[in-house]
């Protein structure tokens, strides 16, 4: 393995890297369960090999906090140094384990060593009744995106892993079996939810049209603060984490076809429902009350993949939280994402996030506050491998992840999808949500409201 050589960190990796504060750290958070017991000798020697040939995996970063940081070697870098052991706490199983992940996105990273770490929590009782370990790996956004990242885990994963994938070997890049695989699975996941926003390469062309960007821009900037709710407020550093139980793909697809809807209006429409319930359970009133989430868009094509770094704008989707019908509340998203796919918008907010990566701190502090005003919820969808994989020669029975906030926006949801099911994370600010787990339930009600309308052969 090569020593890695110094870098500026690009204009839209600073701008995350500078949105870091005690009360949102930038950091992604990202569970990997395994069906049995993983040593962490082996999954040491799995990063090892697969993980950290991808340089940033191997560099700290200088100037965190200047207007130009860059990417310098760790000194005296090993693996091992990145790797934790953690206890699971009472009660055990899934309850003691967002607990863990809750206290661990809750802190944020050194900028001493390369921003990632792997905690190991072993014997966790997962969904199927199954005892496994569980690692819960950390990195600062800086590092890369959720497509970036998941492609890294495509090609790290047992059954396509291709010494000639890693970035050292390029030069004598082969197209091996084992790495076609990878690629198409790839191809395969993205195609799952390529409907999420617009097509990467549209952006160009619609980026060329300047009266639709100017168009965007104005309206970005005339764009009221979002409903004030419970969701709203002055951010705390206590994290909560929660997350769904599986829903089968499938059956979120039939849902969408029975609608004339996508796989994300279905489960965007089960959230906003999700956030219906929640008010109502506080007290709050839901009537005219609309909650503005944020909405990553990938700007990476496919052949640049395996390019870490991010490469996302966003668009402000206005979830119907007013709308009392699930049917509604669905016909109206996808309503409204259909016009989203169509904006230029996401193309904007890329260029605004890559200008500010450089400028002067009050200026860059003003853009994310304004934003962070216009929105309480960010919500990603990631897709993840069709089928199931292995990772130090264990099955890997759950991925999942969560989603940082920048500014005073306090919640997280996270679309995941793995091995032909669907799972829904949350991260919840403790003075926003301190009990995120009355939101996943309400998440998961609104769900099988959607599925008793639409599929009413289940109940037959």
């Amino acid at each position: 393995m090569t020593e890695p050589h110094p870098f500026p960190m690009s204009t839209a990796d600073s701008a995350w890297l500078r949105m870091e504060a005690a009360t949102n750290p930038m950091t992604i958070t990202g569970l990997i369960g395994f069906r049995g017991r993983v040593e962490r000798a082996d999954l040491e020697r799995f990063f090892a090999e697969r993980i950290v040939p991808f340089s940033r995996f191997r560099m700290r970063i200088d100037g965190p906090a200047t207007s130009s940081p860059t990417w310098v070697p760790e000194p005296d870098f090993l693996t091992s140094r990145h790797f934790f052991e953690a206890e699971l706490p009472a009660p055990g199983g899934r309850a003691g384990l967002e607990m863990v992940v809750g206290r661990l996105m809750s802190e944020p990273l050194t900028f001493d060593r390369s921003p990632w770490t792997v905690h190991m929590i072993h014997d966790v009782e997962a969904d199927d009744g199954s005892a496994g370990t569980a690692a819960v790996v950390r990195l600062h956004h800086c590092i890369g995106d959720g497509i970036g990242l998941m492609h890294v885990v495509l090609n790290a994963a047992d059954e396509s892993f291709d010494p000639s994938s890693l970035p050292d070997a390029r030069p004598a890049r082969l197209r091996t079996p084992a790495r076609q695989r990878a690629v198409s699975t790839l191809r395969g996941a993205l195609g799952e939810t390529r409907d999420l926003l617009m097509h990467p390469t549209h952006l160009g062309a619609r980026l060329a049209a300047f009266g639709s960007g100017a168009k965007a821009a104005v309206g970005l900037l005339a764009m009221t603060p979002d409903s004030d709710t419970v969701f709203k407020g002055d951010p705390s550093a206590d994290k909560r984490a929660a997350w769904t139980h599986p829903f089968p793909v499938a059956r979120v697809r039939a849902i969408g076809e029975a609608a004339g809807a996508k796989i994300n209006d279905v489960l965007m429409a089960a959230a906003a429902g999700g956030l219906r319930a929640y008010l109502e359970s506080v007290g709050e009133a839901v009537d005219r009350v609309e909650v503005r989430a944020a909405v990553p868009f990938n700007v990476r094509p496919l052949e640049r993949a395996s390019e870490l770094g991010n490469s996302f704008g966003l668009v402000f989707l206005l979830l119907p939280v007013a709308l009392a019908d699930p049917a509604a509340r669905l016909a109206e998203v996808k309503r409204r994402m259909d016009t989203l796919k169509g904006s230029a918008e996401p193309g904007v907010v890329y260029l605004i996030l890559q200008s500010i990566g450089r400028a002067p701190r009050w200026l860059h502090t003003q853009v994310v506050d304004m934003f962070s005003e216009k929105a309480s919820i960010v919500m990603t969808n990631v897709p993840g491998p069709a089928a199931e994989i292995h990772m130090a020669g264990e099955a890997v029975s759950s991925l999942m992840f969560w989603v940082p906030q920048a500014g005073d926006i306090g919640l997280g949801l996270s679309i995941l999808s793995y091995n032909g099911e669907v799972r829904v994370g949350i991260c919840a600010d403790a003075a926003y949500v301190p009990e995120p787990d009355l939101l996943v339930k309400a998440f998961e009600a609104e769900f099988e409201a959607l599925a008793a309308r639409f599929l009413p052969a289940e109940a037959a």
